[in-house]
């Protein structure tokens, strides 16, 4: 496969990723909040993440994929050991932390999983998914920077 089409699917990926984030926090939270009840709005999140969870998944697997075959077809330490390999160790650096932030957040907070939710009170629920919140925000903030930081390295 010729690497302008590996480089397209990563940026795909990415702009899935991050577009998907950015509707969560930008449109559907600010629309939900303030004029649907508690519970509907609970429900259509619920769904939404589920099935945003999917996709989030889709697009990080393929971001390593595709960003592992596009470092190995780049050609060698030369390149790393240069300010631009620093660069792009900050940006997987970064990536990094992000995909620790998507793994808390589905698999240690999961805001909206049926258990967590009837297992806990309605105030320790409400905090969960503030903390899940908090938790989005930091990793759509991270995959912007990541995104600044690749932008950066196409001009070096």
């Amino acid at each position: 496969m010729p690497l302008y089409l590996i480089i397209w699917i990563h940026l795909v990926a990415a702009i899935t990723l991050i577009g998907g984030l950015i509707y969560l926090h930008l449109v559907l939270r600010p629309v939900l909040l303030p004029h649907a009840s508690e519970t509907e709005s609970n429900e259509i999140l619920r769904k939404t993440t589920q099935r945003f969870r999917t996709v989030t998944w889709m697009s990080l697997i393929t971001l390593i994929l595709t960003g592992a075959f596009t470092m190995l077809s780049e050609g060698g330490s030369a390149r790393i050991e240069t300010m631009w390999g620093v660069v792009l160790m900050l940006k997987l650096f970064l990536f990094a932390v992000a995909f620790a932030l998507v793994l808390i957040h589905d698999f240690v907070i999961d805001p909206y999983a049926a258990s967590t939710q009837s297992s806990m009170n309605a105030q320790s629920a409400k905090n969960n998914q503030r903390r899940a919140a908090l938790v989005q925000q930091a990793i759509l903030v991270l995959t912007l920077i990541i995104l600044l930081v690749a932008t950066y390295l196409t001009t070096m």
